[in-house]
């Protein structure tokens, strides 16, 4: 009997090997094969550009552009890294390149934050209510707050924090070496609570 980390292994390798195959069988003119990539990645990818919008007609259309992308240029795929990571590479790059041309800085929220910062033991259902609109007012901070990251920390700390990507994957997404990688998140995730504590202290006073 197997240990979990030898049959996580193995699952990855049949994942791999089924994705290697999808991509011979569209380079051998298998239209097909592209389908079943499309329903293997879209929810992933969709998720990962409402995260980085927080908008869902711009979610939509960067995951069209993703696929599009995807279509033209997988005959070009190598195989140096897992089809995930380059289908997440590419999301990656089409999200920030949309958001350029567009000039927007949105996200979807962080929910670690958020639980950190609404979360408090309730004693009367007139506290609930309380709670409640504190929550509501707390996420739309957040909101704002995020809408003030730059732009080159956004995408590491979602690949991270709401993605749950390893670092080693976040450098091969994002192109970019790990010591990189690391102080990106950091840098984020400090500037984050650094506008949070602000905002916390303001309503205090």
């Amino acid at each position: 009997m197997g240990t979990f980390s030898e049959k996580k292994e193995s699952v990855v390798i049949e994942t791999d090997k089924n994705s290697e195959n999808l991509v011979e069988r569209f380079r051998h003119g298998d239209k097909r094969a592209f389908e079943q990539i499309v329903t293997e990645f879209e929810k992933g990818v969709y998720r990962l550009c409402y995260r980085f919008f927080n908008d869902e007609n711009d979610a939509m259309d960067a995951t069209q552009e993703v696929f599009l992308k995807i279509y033209r240029s997988l005959d070009k795929f190598e195989g140096r890294s897992s089809l995930k990571t380059w289908v997440y590479r590419i999301a990656s790059n089409t999200c920030i390149t949309l958001s350029e041309k567009k000039k927007k800085e949105k996200e979807g929220l962080l929910k670690t934050l958020v639980n950190w910062w609404s979360e408090r033991t309730l004693e009367t259902p007139e506290e609930e209510i309380i709670t409640q609109e504190n929550r509501k007012l707390n996420r739309q901070m957040v909101l704002e707050k995020l809408d003030q990251l730059p732009e080159v920390y956004r995408m590491p700390v979602i690949l991270k924090d709401i993605e749950g990507f390893s670092l080693e994957k976040i450098c091969e997404i994002l192109d970019i070496p790990l010591g990189t990688a690391k102080s990106r998140i950091n840098r984020g995730r400090r500037m984050l609570q650094e506008s949070l504590q602000g905002y916390y202290y303001g309503r205090m006073e």
